[in-house]
């Protein structure tokens, strides 16, 4: 019953998106909390086409924005293809792991967020980044593996060549 909400809701904010962008924000972060996703505040924008997994806790920061085609992940069973006799009992466990993500920080276009990470306040994560880990406030984090390139609170005009 829960995901037919979050599908009807996800269906109002699309319709709305053209009339109130409030309307489409409004919807589309109730839609997100019928199924386990936290927010601290409203985020700014958050992209029809991203999949948020909240399986494994996800919490999402005031005035984030969220682009096209984000993935953040917060369970991951490739461990278990390690497992060759028998599961550990707490295995379901170590499969869930949440994320966060930090107020006013932008998720690029494509970026993968993969669980256990933690991103920090003001931070810019590029266009397909892969990201696991913590990334420290005002961080510009880019590439597969992602690594820091740059801080936010500088003038960082040398990124745009």
């Amino acid at each position: 019953m829960k995901r037919l909400l979050f599908y009807f809701l996800k269906f109002l904010a699309f319709i709305t998106r053209s009339v109130s962008m409030k309307w489409y924000m409004t919807l589309t972060v109730a839609a997100h909390k019928v199924v386990g996703v936290k927010f601290s505040g409203m985020p700014e924008y958050i992209e029809p086409d991203c999949y948020l997994d909240p399986s494994g806790g996800l919490n999402i920061g005031e005035n984030s924005v969220i682009s096209t085609k984000v993935i953040i992940l917060t369970h991951d069973w490739s461990f278990l293809k390690r497992i060759t006799n028998h599961a550990p009992d707490n295995y379901t466990q170590k499969a869930f792991k949440s994320v966060n993500l930090g107020a006013n920080s932008f998720l690029g276009a494509g970026s993968i967020l993969l669980p256990g990470t933690t991103i920090g306040h003001h931070c810019i994560i590029g266009a397909g980044a892969v990201v696991k880990g913590t990334i420290p406030d005002f961080s510009i984090v880019i590439g597969n593996p992602c690594k820091i390139i740059g801080d936010t609170r500088n003038n960082n005009n040398h990124l745009h060549q």
